[in-house]
């Protein structure tokens, strides 16, 4: 028997697609929404994730854009929550106003249908204070400046933060009677439905076949989670009725030395660039992970990740 209807936004996305299979094969039902429910990406979504229900719960698609608060009306007619999956690969300034529509038109109709929980996907880029790296990063406390975010041409964070804004703050208008979770991650990675390469089997691609770090390790770190670690994080924040506020979706932070050392690991054409003596590296960014693990979802390490990433590369010929 079907959990009932989740309405996911942006269903055709890397994460949104991991979210909408998991969703399945939990036993809901789910209403995923992209641009076009009869374009290229519907083909795999039909065929590779649809297929993930396990009952006699299913996928339906539905065309909907964010700016038009109707087509979001029709694909969350009569579902019980939203987790919301919706961006763009875009770093532009109108990237600000696509999130900002995500946050306000998404939980405003969420709300107008009886709609009580909802999930969205965020970034940790919202959680960069102005006076610099804390000691202890807290989702709850730190936040990012629009303004400084904005100055630096970091308009892709400057509309996740807003966003971010905007629907915790739904929450409170309707006294709680509208349940908000957002999901605050970095770099991504792990295998993908879809049929043309995302973003991050792109990079890590570039830095094996040499493209990108061919000569120098960055002195920076870089936070990463696996993409099916980040779904279930946004389902288990859905169902946890004691679960509101924002959430970090990262496993932790590791300098780029490790990333590469560990890439060499688990892949045997690539070498990485040697290591400058005299350089001393950055400390990783520290999170605390406290409401992260509340929400009791076990996630792989570095290992693992970039284990399955090598072999979906290989898998995809893209190295």
């Amino acid at each position: 028997m079907s959990l009932g209807t989740v309405c996911v936004i942006g269903c055709s996305g890397f994460v949104g697609s991991h979210v909408t299979a998991k969703l399945l094969k939990r036993g809901y039902s789910v209403n995923g929404t992209l641009r076009d429910s009869k374009g290229s990406n519907a083909e795999w979504l039909r065929t590779n994730v649809s297929c993930k229900a396990i009952s006699d719960n299913s996928l339906r698609l539905f065309s909907a854009d964010v700016f038009d608060k109707e087509s979001l009306r029709l694909a969350m007619a009569d579902c019980t929550g939203i987790i919301v999956c919706a961006g763009s690969p875009v770093i532009a300034p109108e990237t600000i106003n696509l999130m900002v529509a995500v946050g306000k038109n998404t939980s405003e109709i969420a709300i107008e249908s009886g709609i009580e929980r909802a999930v969205y996907t965020s970034s940790t880029g919202s959680t960069n204070p102005p006076e610099g790296e804390p000691e202890l990063k807290n989702e709850e406390i730190h936040w990012s400046d629009p303004i400084e975010q904005y100055d630096a041409g970091k308009f892709a964070a400057v509309g996740k933060t807003r966003m971010d804004r905007i629907v915790l703050e739904s929450m409170k208008i309707t006294e709680g009677s509208f349940r908000v979770c957002v999901i605050n991650p970095s770099m991504i990675v792990g295998p993908a439905y879809q049929l043309e390469p995302v973003t991050s089997l792109i990079r890590f691609a570039d830095i094996i076949n040499g493209r990108r770090f061919k000569d120098r390790i960055p002195n920076s770190s870089n936070s990463i989670i696996d993409v099916r670690d980040l779904a279930e994080l946004h389902i288990n924040a859905l169902e946890n009725e004691d679960s509101r506020g924002r959430y970090f979706g990262v496993k932790r932070s590791w300098h780029w030395r490790e990333i590469l050392r560990e890439i060499e690991i688990a892949c045997p054409d690539y070498t990485m660039p040697n290591i400058d003596p005299a350089e001393t590296p950055v400390m990783e960014t520290q999170f605390d992970f406290s409401r992260q693990k509340s929400l009791g979802v076990s996630i792989r390490g570095i290992k693992d990740m970039f284990k399955d990433l090598i072999k979906e590369l290989y898998r995809r010929n893209m190295i």
